[in-house]
């Protein structure tokens, strides 16, 4: 078999591998979200999104979905290249932008190509064979290149438009997210992160940045008794949680996600029910 061939098919083995991991998808986008907030740092440095990470950090992004991937997925050490996958060494290379830099010694080989969109919550994973003739031509200072328009028509596409998990923070109506981080004390921000963030998953990264103190769940636990008093209920995973999440048709929390809803304030005496504020 000519060298090309055997080059397709070392292409085919390792699209064929992901394929074939049961739950792929679901835990490619748990890897990227977790790979995103851990080079965040929100709880310590109060930063919520990619575009206020410096130069070197979004670089960084791309190191560290490399270790968690292979963690992960249990991928073996490449000799030359990131990986070996079903016997063809891979590199692994993530953006957070449009285009994936190319390396010298990346030049002919495996991509596994990820691509981030944490805005719009997106992901896109793909391989191909890193040619010359689908690469551009010219290079930067580094020696790296990118794949052409054209060259991007060969990606053997894994998966596209993946659903990530939501960067709620991110989301948010700006005037909304003004309100929760500029409301004072860490007890006080994240009392407003659930007053004012209703019927959405609230995960623990998402309280760890509002609170940006040691114990965050210990404010989810005050802020259950402080906004009980206006009706607010703040529902877990635990105990008969997920039972009132369904009663009130509510996204069902799985450990380390709160989801709070208004439901009424209970008349005194605890007679006739809640009543509408």
């Amino acid at each position: 078999m000519a060298k090309g061939g055997v080059q397709d098919e070392a292409l085919g083995r390792v699209v064929d591998f992901f394929l074939r991991q049961n739950g792929f998808e679901n835990q490619a986008a748990d890897t990227l979200r977790r790979a995103l907030d851990e080079v965040i740092d929100g709880m310590r440095t109060g930063r919520w999104a990619v575009d206020s990470l410096e130069k070197t950090e979004k670089s960084y992004i791309g190191t560290k979905v490399e270790i968690l991937f292979k963690f992960d997925f249990e991928l073996e050490d490449g000799e030359k290249l990131d990986t070996r996958i079903e016997g063809a060494e891979v590199d692994i290379k993530c953006t957070v932008l449009r285009d994936w830099m190319i390396p010298r010694e990346a030049v002919g080989e495996l991509c596994l190509l990820v691509r981030i969109d944490d805005a719009r919550s997106k992901f896109w994973i793909g391989i191909v064979r890193t040619s010359p003739e689908v690469l551009r031509p010219g290079k930067n200072q580094d020696g790296k290149t990118s794949l052409s328009a054209a060259g991007k028509k060969h990606i053997r596409w894994i998966i596209e438009e993946g659903i990530l998990p939501a960067n709620l923070l991110a989301t948010l109506d700006p005037k909304i997210r003004a309100q929760i981080l500029d409301s004072g004390s860490g007890q006080k921000r994240i009392n407003q992160l659930f007053r004012l963030v209703q019927r959405r998953v609230i995960s623990r990264v998402d309280v760890e940045t509002v609170a940006r103190q040691k114990d965050p769940m210990k404010r989810v636990r005050d802020a259950r008794l402080h906004l009980a008093k206006e009706g607010i209920l703040i529902i877990g995973h635990q105990g008969d949680d997920p039972a009132k999440a369904k009663k009130y048709g509510l996204p069902v929390p799985i450990k380390g996600e709160f989801v709070s809803v208004w439901v009424g304030i209970e008349q005194p005496g605890g007679r006739g029910g809640p009543f509408l504020l």
